[in-house]
Parts: structure tokens; sequence; C-alpha cells
């Protein structure tokens, strides 16, 4: 069983890598982009848990498309 790391800080750089590295892994794969994004957007919820769909979705979105350029 894998262990689960929790992050309190919602600046936590080290999240924002995995989840923009989460999304970009997974479209070089050959996941489409809503695959791709829901995805990233459900690692941040387990690593930040306690927040709803919307405040995952708006965080996720500013990194990626930040660190993508979209």
């Amino acid at each position: 069983m894998a262990v689960r790391i929790l992050c309190s800080d919602e600046i936590c750089t080290e999240c924002r890598g995995i989840i923009t590295r989460v999304y970009e892994d997974l479209r070089l794969s050959g996941y489409g982009d809503r695959d791709a994004f829901a995805s990233a957007v459900r690692v941040l919820e387990l690593r930040h848990p306690g927040h709803d769909k919307e405040h995952y979705v708006g965080l996720a979105a500013e990194w990626i498309a930040a660190e993508t350029g979209c």
C-alpha cells in the first residue's frame, strides 16, 4: 500500500510540480486533455483534502496553465 502524503500548504511548489507533471506525462502518453486534467485534479484532491471540487479545478488549471503556457 502506498503512503499517502498530505500537504496543507496551498502554494506548495512540490505539489505544483507534481500536478503539472501528472498532466504533462499523461498527455505525452496519449491521454486526452480532459482525462489528463481530471487525473491531475484528483491527485491534488488527495494531497490537499478538505476543499470543494471547484477549488481543486481552479487551482490545477492555474498551475497547469502557468507551467504549460496554455
